[in-house]
C-alpha cells in the first residue's frame, strides 16, 4: 500500500480555502439579476473559455415550469463560486434540467476535473451517498469557516425515499461534526399527481412527504409550483444554509408540467421575489364578509386555483388565498409579516388545495377542520390509477371545477363550522 500512495501523483489543491464563497453577496436574494444573464466562464485548467445564458427569471406567460429554472439556480451558483456544485443524478438528469447546470459537462478526474455533472447510475441511495461524500469534506484549516463543495442528488419524487436513509444519518452527521460542511441538496423532481401519468408506480404525493422526517430546523423543504419562485426561494434557503451550520439539507419538490409563468399584477403580493418569505398571498380578502383562507402548494393544485379566482369571486365567494412555498422560510420571517399572511386564528378557518396529502399538511397546526374541508390528491385514501395528465389531475380532483366546488362549499358552510368549533370549546366547560 505504501508503494502504491507514493506512485500517486501530487494534485495541487486549486481552490481558495480562506474564503467561503457561498457566502457570496451575489447569492443574496435581493442581488439575484431580474434580468437573463450573458455570462462568461473560463477553465482554470485547460484555459478554454465560453459565455453561457442565465435567466433566474422568466415573464409572464412563457411556458416553462419549476423545474426549468433548476438549472438556472445551479449555473448562478457555479457561476459565483468557481464551479463548486455538483451533481449525481441518473437517467432523468436531463428532463429535471440538473444536465444543464453544469458549464464544463461530466467530470472526469484527467481529461475534465472541472466538470461538475457526476456520471451515476439509477441508483439512488449509491447516488445520494456519493453527493454526502462531496459535501462532508472541508479544506478550509479554520473548522468554522467552509472551503469546499455543494451536491445535488435527485430523482422522482416517488423514489426519494430510496434517499433518505442515507441523508437522514448525513443530517446526523452534519449535527454532530466540529467541522463546518456543505450542503446536500435533495431534488424531488416530476412529483406530485402529475407524475402519475407515467404509471402509478410513479404516483409521488406520499412519498417526498418524508422530507419532513427531520428535527425541526435541519432541513429547508421547497415545494415550488412557479418557474418565478424558484430563484429567489432557493437563494432564500441557500443563504440559511451557508451561514447556519445546522442545516444541512435543502430538499426542493418542482413537478413536470411546463405550465404559463404567472403573471403577478394580478396577486396581492406583486413581489417577482415573494417566494423568498416562505409563503405569500396571491388573493387577499375584498371588502365585505369573508369566508375563509385557502392554502395552496404543488403545480396545478395552485395554477388551476389561480383560474378560478375570478369564478370565485363573481359566486361572491371571499376567500383568501395563499401560496404555501416553505414553512421553514414563512418561520424566519418577522412576526409582523407572519400576522398579515396569517393571523391569530386563521389556522381555525383555512383549507388546503395541494398535491400533496391528507398525512402531512404544507403547514403545522392547521385547524380541526382542515382534513373535512381539504383539497387533496388522495381525497377518497386511494392510489390514483394513473392515465393522461389532465385525467389524473381530474381523478385527483385537483382540476379547475373541482377546486371551484371545493372552495365553494368551504365557504357556504363558515357559519357552521366556526359554530361546530365554538360548541367544541363550550363542551369542555
Amino acid at each position: 500500500l505504501v508503494e502504491i500512495g507514493e506512485r500517486v501523483t501530487e494534485i495541487p489543491l486549486r481552490i481558495d480555502v480562506t474564503r467561503d464563497p457561498f457566502l457570496d453577496d451575489r447569492l443574496q436574494v435581493a442581488n439575484l439579476p431580474a434580468e437573463p444573464q450573458e455570462v462568461t466562464v473560463q477553465n482554470t485548467v485547460s484555459g478554454a473559455s465560453k459565455t453561457a445564458r442565465i435567466a433566474l427569471f422568466r415573464a409572464p406567460g412563457e411556458a416553462a415550469g419549476a423545474r426549468r429554472a433548476i438549472s438556472e439556480i445551479i449555473k448562478w451558483l457555479n457561476y459565483v463560486t468557481g464551479n463548486r456544485v455538483l451533481t449525481a443524478a441518473a437517467d432523468l438528469s436531463e428532463s429535471v434540467n440538473l444536465e444543464h447546470g453544469s458549464f464544463w459537462g461530466h467530470y472526469d478526474p484527467e481529461t475534465n476535473p472541472l466538470g461538475t455533472r457526476l456520471k451515476a447510475a439509477i441508483q439512488e441511495a449509491g447516488n445520494v451517498s456519493t453527493a454526502i461524500g462531496l459535501v462532508s469534506q472541508n479544506a478550509s484549516l479554520d473548522p468554522d469557516s467552509f472551503a469546499g463543495v455543494w451536491a445535488f442528488s435527485g430523482t422522482y419524487g416517488a423514489f426519494t425515499p430510496l434517499m433518505y436513509l442515507p441523508a437522514r444519518v448525513w443530517s446526523q452527521q452534519n449535527q454532530d461534526s466540529k467541522f463546518k460542511t456543505g450542503v446536500l441538496h435533495i431534488l424531488a423532481a416530476h412529483s406530485g399527481p402529475e407524475t402519475a401519468a407515467d404509471a402509478r408506480t410513479h404516483f409521488g404525493i406520499f412519498s417526498p412527504q418524508v422530507w419532513k422526517l427531520f428535527p425541526r430546523g435541519q432541513i429547508i423543504n421547497l415545494s415550488f409550483w412557479d418557474y418565478n419562485d424558484v430563484a429567489p426561494g432557493y437563494f432564500a434557503a441557500a443563504a440559511i444554509a451557508a451561514r447556519e451550520k445546522k442545516v444541512g439539507i435543502i430538499a426542493i419538490e418542482v413537478a413536470r408540467p411546463d405550465l404559463p409563468v404567472a403573471d403577478r399584477r394580478t396577486f396581492a403580493d406583486q413581489d417577482v421575489r415573494a417566494a423568498a418569505k416562505g409563503l405569500y398571498v396571491i388573493r387577499d380578502f375584498a371588502p365585505g364578509p369573508r369566508h375563509g383562507y385557502v392554502v395552496v402548494q404543488g403545480a396545478y393544485a395552485t395554477f388551476n386555483t389561480v383560474q378560478v379566482l375570478a369564478d370565485l369571486a363573481k359566486a361572491g365567494i371571499n376567500v383568501k388565498v395563499v401560496s404555501a412555498v416553505s414553512e421553514e422560510l414563512f418561520d424566519r420571517q418577522p412576526d409582523a409579516y407572519r400576522q398579515s399572511v396569517l393571523p391569530i386564528g386563521a389556522r381555525q378557518d383555512l383549507m388546503f388545495v395541494t398535491g400533496g396529502t391528507r398525512r402531512v399538511w404544507p403547514i403545522r397546526d392547521a385547524g380541526p377542520q382542515a382534513d373535512q374541508y381539504s383539497l387533496t390528491a388522495d381525497w377518497h385514501d386511494e392510489w390514483l390509477t394513473g392515465g393522461l395528465e389532465a385525467d389524473v389531475i381530474a381523478e385527483a380532483h385537483l382540476d379547475p371545477k373541482s377546486i371551484f366546488a371545493g372552495v365553494k362549499r368551504f365557504a357556504d358552510d363558515r357559519p357552521a363550522r366556526l359554530a361546530a368549533q365554538r360548541a367544541a370549546l363550550d363542551a369542555l366547560a
